[in-house]
């Protein structure tokens, strides 16, 4: 009897020291600029993910508000931006590993009340390692556009493709840097497209949190035709995060 309850209590040691699938990660940022003109904006990022050898889920909220004024002119919101996805890859730790995937967004600057598009495509793994990732990625997507605006038009329905390339890097369990560039030209014609990108620094205070940099670009070539004032739009946020 007591042989049993040894091995009964190995069994749960070994089953509370196994890694959970799960993981997820929380991240609020801003940035400030003061004087005679002021810019003030902050935003997060939520992640949720869970992997093993056979099926990989994943899915994000990122958000982006910003306030801007110049000396006798009124604050006004000049960025409010909401961007989510998920993704579901099968067999993801193998060389081609296919995915299906679906956005929505909304964004201010870029004059859209909503963007939705989900699609099929196939990943592949360059350099897949604890410390280092290197993959890239084809889709057909399938989107739906509601402009802001209604002088710009009403709701539209567009194909497009979607690459994306993601690099990963850790340096020293704590350091790492990462970047994401999506590339969407319109299926019929390439000169319709989007780019958006994030590139990210991330140094660790702990196993568990670190303080990050980070500059999101997105490039929209049909945005001034909404009634945007730019193609392109940015920001450098500075922040902190905290993953599990």
């Amino acid at each position: 009897m007591l042989a049993a309850a040894l091995l009964g209590l190995a069994a749960v040691g070994h089953s509370q020291a196994a890694p959970s699938p799960w993981s997820g990660s929380a991240q609020a940022n801003g940035s400030l600029l003061f004087g005679d003109t002021e810019q003030r904006s902050f935003g997060g990022r939520l992640t949720l993910s869970r992997a093993d050898s056979v099926f990989e889920f994943s899915g994000s909220l990122q958000s982006l508000y910003g306030e801007a004024s110049t000396r006798g002119v009124e604050r006004a919101v000049v960025k409010r931006l909401w961007l989510g996805s998920l993704n579901a890859d099968w067999h993801p730790r193998a060389r081609w590993s296919p995915f299906v995937l679906a956005t929505v967004e909304t964004n201010l600057e870029k004059r859209l009340a909503s963007r939705y598009n989900a699609g099929v495509g196939v990943k592949y793994t360059a350099l897949g390692t604890a410390a280092s990732d290197v993959s890239l990625s084809v889709a057909l997507l399938d989107e739906r556009i509601r402009p802001l605006d209604a002088g710009a038009g009403g709701s539209r329905r567009l194909t497009r493709w979607s690459t994306r390339l993601r690099l990963r890097r850790s340096f020293d369990g704590r350091t790492r840097l990462s970047h994401v560039t999506f590339w969407r030209p319109a299926a019929t014609t390439i000169d319709r497209f989007l780019v958006q990108s994030t590139t990210e620094l991330a140094v660790g205070l702990s196993a568990r949190t670190a303080l990050t940099v980070s500059l999101l670009n997105i490039y929209d070539s049909e945005a001034v035709a909404r009634g945007a004032r730019s193609y392109n739009d940015g920001q450098l946020l500075l922040g902190v995060s905290a993953s599990w």
